[in-house]
């Protein structure tokens, strides 16, 4: 193992342009695999841990990527006529082709007679990356080399192909060793794009290695997380849940909604080693049950998980009846159901893949499974481009019960806070102000309508009354014409009058 002491010093001096004089950090003995990133004091969640630079950055260059971008500020270029005069065959902006980053990149591949300067070609421009090692400070070069590198027997075939695009390519074994040494270290440290990383972090579209953040070890539910500085490209690192003193500050290699398996496949063939933090180690994964499948008994409706046995072809296991199925026979069903889901995703109909993931997709595929999660991510990220042939009513609906269902599995793995997870929030937060607003809307609709009603019942009602308090007064105040059956007629009062007088 590299001397920590050694790897501190070297990083101290790579950030001393950031001038903390009370990191929140040091490297130690890690019980997970060699050196770690340790806390030097208790973290709160949010928590700003360190901020890195990268030692060297340059374009991605993959094969599908497009290449007219300057290998300097990496902003887009005009489609044509976007590569250097001087014959470096590196594609770059006309401001950038005078500062001294460049000449130094220039005069470096200059020297050594690109086939084809004229023609942007990915395999130049991608080692770009691996070739400023050359040009770095002997300490620089020293903290490359303290980096882990995997040193497999492919770690040489980039400088190898690169050779093939040059004419007078350099043939010293120190040169040589330098760029191979460093591709080694990229290809277990460092970025190439995020493709392959977790979703659960800023996205990064570049070739670099960030010489602390390379130190820090994986763990399947990290402790923290990471963004950049667009500006800077700088990597800022912050805890993503309360952090103990002492505590090994971990990262991820992989993404976060991907099986047992495949998270194990990956990391033994892209980062060489066998991950073995409690997540691996548990069937279920911490009852998020992402690799979970229906049993293949007809008359069980338990789940099945793999055995935890380091293989790439476990048997699995059904948690209610204890069945036992092959690896084959279960993939059978995952890619059955795989198959199902992706057509559906792959539609141009997003109101049919979001119906079938409610109404259909459940019969033959748990909710917790990853292939529904990723669907429903998709779901989400094409919502927050428009709701295409959604209703106003299904996107909002949608927003929320994804997002919520996206979190649960999030709090059932123990993640904290994220990139993804303040995103999600926003969106459920945006989509419930909407449904409130909406039955407020619908509330103060009804309650109008029940007043309406009301006002016009009392209305009818006190139009009813006058009536017939008018009808009553009408009866009172008419005379009646006609005797009674059977009663004597009535006398007229003037002959009442007289009949009294005569009386008396």
């Amino acid at each position: 193992m590299i001397c920590p002491k050694r790897t501190s010093e070297l990083l101290d001096l790579h950030l001393a342009p950031f001038k903390d004089k009370d990191p929140a950090w040091e490297i130690g003995v890690s019980k997970i695999a060699g050196r770690g990133v340790m806390a030097t004091r208790a973290l709160k969640r949010g928590e700003i841990i360190f901020t890195d630079s990268p030692l060297l950055i340059g374009l991605a260059a993959l094969e599908e990527d497009s290449l007219n971008a300057c290998s300097v500020c990496f902003k887009a270029l005009p489609d044509t006529r976007f590569m250097c005069r001087q014959g470096c065959g590196l594609p770059v902006c006309n401001l950038c082709g005078k500062k001294k980053q460049h000449k130094t990149d220039c005069d470096l591949f200059k020297s050594w007679a690109p086939n084809e300067p004229d023609v942007a070609n990915s395999v130049i421009i991608r080692l770009l990356c691996v070739a400023r090692a050359i040009n770095l400070t002997k300490d620089q070069r020293d903290l490359i080399y303290c980096l882990q590198a995997n040193l497999d027997n492919n770690h040489r075939t980039e400088v190898r192909n690169a050779a093939k695009c040059f004419k007078s390519f350099p043939t010293d074994k120190k040169v040589i060793e330098i760029m191979n040494r460093t591709v080694a270290v990229l290809r277990t440290d460092g970025f190439d794009k995020t493709t392959d990383r977790t979703n659960d972090n800023q996205e990064f579209f570049y070739r670099a290695l960030f010489p602390l953040f390379a130190v820090m070890n994986h763990d399947c539910i990290p402790n923290s997380y990471y963004t950049f500085d667009e500006k800077t490209n700088n990597m800022i690192v912050r805890a993503a849940v309360d952090i103990a003193e002492g505590a090994e500050i971990t990262t991820t290699y992989t993404k976060l909604f991907t099986g047992n398996i495949a998270r194990h496949l990956f990391l033994k063939m892209k980062k060489g080693f066998s991950c073995k933090c409690p997540r691996c180690s548990d069937p279920t994964e911490r009852n998020a049950f992402i690799s979970a499948l229906y049993c293949r008994d007809t008359n069980c409706s338990g789940l099945v998980v793999p055995e935890i046995t380091g293989l790439p072809h476990p048997n699995w296991n059904c948690l209610a009846c204890k069945q036992k199925s092959t690896h084959a026979q279960m993939m059978k069903s995952q890619d059955f159901a795989s198959g199902a889901i992706n057509a559906k995703v792959n539609s141009n109909s997003l109101r049919t893949l979001v119906q079938y993931l409610n109404e259909k997709s459940d019969s033959f595929i748990p909710n917790s499974n990853y292939v529904i999660i990723d669907a429903k991510m998709a779901v989400l990220n094409r919502l927050n481009q428009g709701r295409e042939d959604c209703s106003l009513d299904l996107a909002n609906e949608t927003r929320v019960r994804y997002s919520r269902d996206i979190m649960e599995i999030m709090d059932k793995l123990g993640l904290g806070d994220s990139i993804l997870r303040s995103q999600l929030e926003t969106k459920l937060r945006q989509a419930e102000e909407k449904q409130a607003k909406k039955l407020q809307a619908e509330a103060e609709k009804q309650a109008k309508k029940l007043a309406a009603e009301q006002q016009k019942k009392q209305q009818a009602n006190g139009q009813a009354e006058a009536g017939e308090a008018a009808s009553e007064a009408a009866s009172e105040a008419t005379p009646a014409t006609s005797e009674p059956s059977g009663g004597p007629a009535p006398t007229p009062p003037a002959a009442s009058a007289a009949a009294a007088t005569e009386q008396a």
